[in-house]
């Protein structure tokens, strides 16, 4: 009996450690996405394990999106793989982001968030309309976390903390009013 014991105790500190290990992220977690300021400790979490990440922009104009001042795209990759794609869109129309959710994601679980007036959080994704100030239309920021939604329904919490501390920087990147 004496030695099973050791032996299960053993094999749990051998699947922890190699739990342990897939978490590691062995890149620097950046305070900054596509020129816009960021906290790492807000970011983190919706980053995965690899070796090497990056965020690259890409500006686009009027001529692709028809009706907008201007867009950021930032895509972040871990290991040349999808890990959070950031968009932001100037010069849009208001729309309750709730219903476009409940309609467009809806199996995400969407909810409204508190502290943002027109926002929503669902697994993997978060969605804002917010007023751009300057007599311009509104901002529009859409983040998506490429994971499977189960396991990104567990980083809502963390998901929100990060959209809402990035809001009002990439309003300001954008030419917004605060």
């Amino acid at each position: 009996m004496r030695r099973i014991v050791p032996s299960v105790v053993s094999m749990l500190a051998v699947a922890m450690g190699v739990s342990a290990c897939g978490d590691d992220k062995s890149y620097a977690v950046p305070d900054r996405l596509c020129g816009v300021s960021v906290e790492p400790a807000l970011l983190k979490p919706l980053l995965p394990a690899g070796e090497e990440l990056k965020a690259e922009p890409r500006y686009v104009g009027d001529d692709e999106f028809p009706g907008s001042e201007g867009a950021l795209r930032c895509m972040v990759t871990v290991d040349g793989k999808n890990a959070l794609y950031v968009q932001e869109f100037s010069g849009q129309n208001s729309f309750d982001v709730l219903e476009h959710a409940r309609k467009s994601f809806f199996d995400r679980n969407p909810q409204k968030i508190k502290g943002v007036a027109n926002a929503v959080v669902a697994d993997g994704k978060f969605l804002a309309v917010t007023p751009c100030g300057n007599g311009k239309k509104n901002l529009l920021l859409d983040i998506d976390m490429n994971m499977p939604v189960g396991e990104a329904g567990d980083l809502r919490d963390e998901l929100e903390r990060f959209a809402t501390a990035y809001l009002p920087v990439g309003k300001k990147k954008m030419g917004c009013e605060q």
